[in-house]
C-alpha cells in the first residue's frame, strides 16, 4: 500500500493526554506533511483555539474535533466527533459532565494505589495533567516515572485494567447520547479503532450495526498502530455496513513509533472518506 502523510483526522494535545501543546501539536504535524489535521482530544475542546491559531500560521487545515467516551453494551467505546462546532451549547455541557466523571474517577484511582503503598498518585497526577483533562495515561506517566512500572503499557497490565488495584470503572454516557451530542453540534460521528476493544467478531460487527441504525457514519480503517491485513478487516466492514472511513494516527507523543503524524498507510481507495460528509 501506498502511504500518505496528508491527513490525519485523530490526534492529541496537552488540553487532555497528548504530550504537545495544541500549536506546537500542528507544527509538528506540518513538519511532518500533514495538510489536513483533527485535534481530537479526550472529552474536551478547550485546545481548539489555539490549535487554529497555529494551523493558520503553518497553512493547515484543521477540523475541529473531539473524542468522546461512551458505554455500549458495558463497555467502553470511543468515539470521535470530526468537524463539530466548538462553542455547540450541547457539546460544552457534555465536555462537563465527562470531565466531571474524568475528575471523580481520578479521586477513587488515587484512593486505589494509596492502599497498595503508592502515595499521592491523585495529587502528582493532577499536577502532570496541568489545565488539561486527567486521564489514565497522566497516572501511566506518574507510575513511571516513580519506578511503579516500567513502561505505560506495564501500567495497564498491572494497574488500570479489571481486578488491578487502580482499575476504577466509569458509566459514561450512552452510545446514543454520545452520537446525539457531536451530531447536534453539526459534525459526524466515527468509532474510533475498532480493532482495539478486545471484543470478539460477532460483538464488533453487533456495535458496527447498531452505531449504524443510531445515525453514526464512519469508522476509522486505518489507525496508527494497524497493519496490512487489519486495515483489510475493518475496510470489509465499513463496505459491510455501508459506513464511511476515516484514518488518524492517534498521535499523544513523540516516543510511540506506531503513532506518529504523517507515517499512515492511505485508505483503500473503494471507500467513502469521511471528510466527503463535510
Amino acid at each position: 500500500m501506498a502511504y500518505q502523510s496528508t491527513i490525519d483526522l485523530h490526534a492529541h494535545s496537552t488540553a487532555s493526554d497528548g504530550e504537545l501543546a495544541p500549536d506546537a501539536l500542528v507544527k509538528r504535524a506540518a513538519q511532518n506533511g500533514i495538510e489536513t489535521l483533527a485535534l481530537t482530544d479526550h472529552d474536551t475542546v478547550a485546545g481548539l483555539v489555539k490549535a487554529y491559531a497555529a494551523a493558520m500560521q503553518y497553512n493547515i487545515k484543521l477540523i475541529n474535533g473531539i473524542e468522546l467516551s461512551a458505554r455500549w453494551n458495558n463497555k467502553t467505546i470511543h468515539i470521535v466527533g470530526l468537524n463539530i462546532e466548538a462553542d455547540n451549547k450541547t457539546m460544552i455541557d457534555a465536555t462537563v459532565q465527562l470531565n466531571q466523571l474524568r475528575e471523580e474517577r481520578a479521586v477513587k484511582i488515587g484512593e486505589k494505589l494509596e492502599k497498595v503503598g503508592i502515595n499521592n498518585a491523585f495529587k502528582e497526577t493532577k499536577r502532570l495533567a496541568g489545565t488539561g483533562t486527567v486521564t489514565r495515561q497522566h497516572f501511566a506517566q506518574f507510575l513511571v516515572n516513580n519506578g511503579h512500572a516500567k513502561s505505560h503499557a506495564d501500567v495497564f497490565k498491572r494497574f488500570l485494567v479489571n481486578n488491578k488495584p487502580g482499575y476504577v470503572s466509569v458509566d459514561w454516557p450512552e452510545l446514543d447520547e454520545t452520537i446525539c451530542n457531536i451530531h447536534s453540534a453539526g459534525g459526524v460521528a466515527v468509532i474510533a479503532h475498532p480493532l482495539r476493544y478486545k471484543m470478539t467478531a460477532t460483538k464488533l460487527r453487533k456495535l458496527i450495526s447498531e452505531f449504524k441504525v443510531l445515525g453514526g457514519e464512519a469508522i476509522e480503517v486505518v489507525t496508527g498502530n494497524n497493519n496490512k491485513n487489519e486495515i483489510s478487516t475493518v475496510s470489509n466492514y465499513a463496505k459491510k455496513y455501508n459506513v464511511a472511513a476515516s484514518i488518524g494516527s492517534d498521535f499523544h507523543n513523540c516516543k510511540s513509533p506506531w503513532a506518529q503524524l504523517g507515517n499512515l498507510t492511505a485508505l483503500p481507495p473503494d471507500l467513502t472518506p469521511v471528510w466527503e460528509l463535510w
